[in-house]
């Protein structure tokens, strides 16, 4: 007797499929909340100067302490990531997102805050790699480009829909309200990422039907091998001056808005959301276009390395360009460029490192790349704030400030035209694996 459609148990690669983008979708969440904790300072910096007394260099330490243990906590986190399942790494930094923000909700003075600020910042270190590393168990490298656009654009999409609502929250009831928004939002999210998470099988290779898979080659090298490449090196220098971008974005772009340009707070909340629309509509666009150009057998070095240093260059560009433009229009677009489409560099530049890094080690690379990059989140603020309180003015000061990652980006371009090999250097990092992995372990033969 023959069965029916309705006995056929479903198809195990299209429930793999549905539960991928399930966890896609709490990543891309995810990500929007980690952008939205970053923001909430910066749009809120006029009133806590005001409320708490603080100089523009004592804000910018406040908006610097962020990252005081933000890199070493990605870096830490990575080597975890290497060994236990990204489900509870992610569920536990959400969580403590969540609880740093109760202090501040309390009636936080300065010190509380800057407290509260250096917790955060060590949760949200590892979120970018450990989402990243997450989404990439998922899909194998043909198919990370899309994913790993989500992730990075989680930020944008948060910058868009958290700049406008966060704002409104302040105006009408007070900045300590913006933050008892987030962790509400935040403490949502780990009750239901506790039932969605899954971790993904994408590392392994595909075996018969009704066998088990078989795990992909496995082998390690020396990190140093995959930082001191040439892939690795060109897209640090584009993503270091990208990060620099980004924490201005962040912490000073709405007092700029404010007190250079002179636009109302209401005005300059709804401006510093056109960059994060651009950057959210770039780094999906660039996700697709990527992943159809390498569909199509364009190269990674191509369709990755050389998009990339474009969007840096012309960033980097638009920095510099934007305070010599006395046209109101013509500065906004410029500085929505410039603070924007850099940031697909942190996309692309991740699925690359992905690419040219045996899996047993990705974890690590993935974090110790953003633990390096973010140090420019570190500086970017407090130098920011040092060069504007000396200027003469806080339109100069402001110029001066953003020629810093304006020249980064310039030069991180014209490194990633010249030496984003991805091709290459995974062909070389792996052939280094093997040997050693020979040398370690010889065969019985001595073949």
């Amino acid at each position: 007797m023959k069965s029916s459609k309705l006995d056929t148990p479903a198809d195990p690669s299209q429930k793999s499929g549905l539960r991928a983008w399930a966890v896609m979708a709490m990543l891309l969440v995810f990500m929007l909340i980690n952008y939205a904790d970053k923001a909430v300072l910066g749009l809120a910096a006029n009133p806590i100067m005001r409320e708490l007394g603080l100089s523009h260099s004592e804000y910018g330490l406040l908006a610097s302490s962020f990252f005081f243990l933000f890199n070493i906590s990605a870096v830490a986190f990575g080597f975890l990531a290497n060994r236990f399942p990204t489900k509870w790494l992610l569920f536990g930094m959400a969580l403590v997102w969540g609880l740093t923000q109760l202090p501040v909700v309390a009636g936080a003075g300065f010190a509380a805050l800057l407290v509260s600020r250096i917790v955060l910042g060590a949760a949200e270190g590892p979120a970018q790699p450990i989402a990243m590393h997450a989404a990439f168990k998922w899909f194998p490298n043909e198919k990370r480009s899309i994913p790993s656009s989500l992730i990075s654009g989680g930020g944008g999409l948060g910058g868009v829909l958290a700049a406008p609502l966060l704002t409104l929250v302040i105006i009408n009831f007070g900045w300590r309200w913006a933050f008892l928004s987030l962790f509400v939002v935040g403490v949502l999210w780990c009750a239901i990422w506790a039932v969605v998470g899954r971790e993904g099988t994408a590392d392994r290779a595909a075996a018969p039907t009704g066998a088990e898979p078989e795990p992909v080659e496995d082998f390690r090298v020396p990190y140093h091998r995959i930082l001191l490449s040439g892939t690795w090196l060109a897209g640090f220098v584009g993503g270091f001056g990208a990060y620099w971008t980004s924490a201005l974005l962040l912490a000073w772009v709405p007092s700029y808005l404010e007190t250079s340009l002179g636009y109302s707070a209401v005005a300059a909340g709804a401006i510093v959301t056109a960059p994060w629309v651009l950057k959210t509509v770039a780094t999906f666009a660039q996700g697709a276009l990527t992943q159809w150009l390498m569909h199509r057998g364009v190269s990674s070095r191509v369709s990755r390395g050389i998009l990339g240093g474009c969007a840096v260059f012309l960033a980097g560009a638009a920095m510099l360009i934007a305070p010599l433009v006395t046209h109101p229009g013509l500065k906004i677009a410029l500085i929505t460029v410039a603070f924007s489409i850099g940031a697909v560099k942190f996309a692309i530049g991740q699925t690359i490192n992905a690419e040219i890094t045996p899996p047993a080690q990705r974890g690590a690379v993935l974090s110790m790349t953003v633990g390096l990059v973010t140090l420019a989140g570190l500086a970017a603020p407090y130098v920011t704030g040092r060069i504007v309180e000396s200027a003469a003015d806080p339109a100069t000061g402001f110029a001066m400030a953003f020629a810093i990652p304006g020249t980064l980006m310039l030069i991180g371009g014209l490194l990633a035209f010249a030496f984003v090999r991805p091709e290459r250097d995974a062909r070389r990092i792996a052939a280094h694996g093997r040997h050693v992995g020979r040398q370690a372990h010889p065969s019985p033969t001595g073949s």
